[in-house]
C-alpha cells in the first residue's frame, strides 16, 4: 500500500493549518502488520507518532529478571494494549485509551517510570516518602545496585524482550 499523505490539517498544538501526516501499512519486526502515522508541524514544530498494531496473536505474558546491568540494554517493545509491571518496586504501567506502543531498552522503561513518579505531587508525608523511595529503587536499578523483575502483560500477544546475549 501506498503512503497516505494528509497535508495542511489542523496542527492540535498551534491550531495553524500546517500539520503533515503520513500513513502507511508495514510489516515491523516484533509488531507485525501495522499502520505507522507520524505527524508534523511546520509552523510550531509539533511531532506525533504512532504505531497500531493489527494483529492479535493471543495472550502472552513475558517476564526478564534483571540481575546483571547488562541487562538493562535489552530491548523491550511494548504494543500499546500491553501493561508493564516491576514487582519488587510496586511500580505498574497500564493503557489508556490513547495509548502508544514503543521499543526502548529496559533502562528506558526505568526512566519511563522514573519520569512518571516525577510527576506525582504528594499530599502526604506518606506519599512523599513512598514517592522519594520509589525513585531510589529506580535509580539503583539504574545503576546495576537492586535485581528486579520486568513483567509484561499483552492481552494482544504483540509485546517482545529481545535479550541482546540472545543476539550474539
Amino acid at each position: 500500500m501506498e503512503p497516505q499523505v494528509i497535508e495542511n490539517a489542523v496542527c492540535p498544538a498551534c491550531g495553524k493549518k500546517t500539520l503533515r501526516t503520513v500513513i502507511m501499512e508495514k510489516e515491523l519486526p516484533h509488531f507485525g502488520h501495522a499502520v505507522i502515522m507520524t505527524s508534523k508541524c511546520s509552523s510550531c514544530g509539533y511531532t506525533h507518532t504512532d504505531v497500531i498494531e493489527l494483529e492479535d496473536r493471543g495472550h502472552k505474558k513475558l517476564r526478564i529478571v534483571v540481575d546483571d546491568p547488562k541487562r538493562l540494554n535489552d530491548l523491550v517493545v511494548r504494543s500499546s494494549s500491553a501493561s508493564l509491571r516491576i514487582p519488587e518496586f510496586d511500580l505498574e504501567m497500564h493503557p489508556g485509551p490513547f495509548s502508544n506502543g514503543f521499543i526502548t531498552t529496559v533502562e528506558g522503561v526505568l526512566d519511563r517510570f522514573e519520569s512518571a513518579a516525577k510527576k506525582i505531587v504528594p499530599e502526604s508525608d506518606d506519599e512523599r516518602k513512598a514517592r522519594d523511595e520509589a525513585l531510589k529503587e529506580i535509580r539503583d536499578a539504574k545503576e546495576g545496585k537492586k535485581k528486579f523483575t520486568l513483567e509484561i502483560d499483552d492481552p494482544r500477544g504483540v509485546s517482545g524482550i529481545i535479550s541482546l546475549d540472545d543476539e550474539a
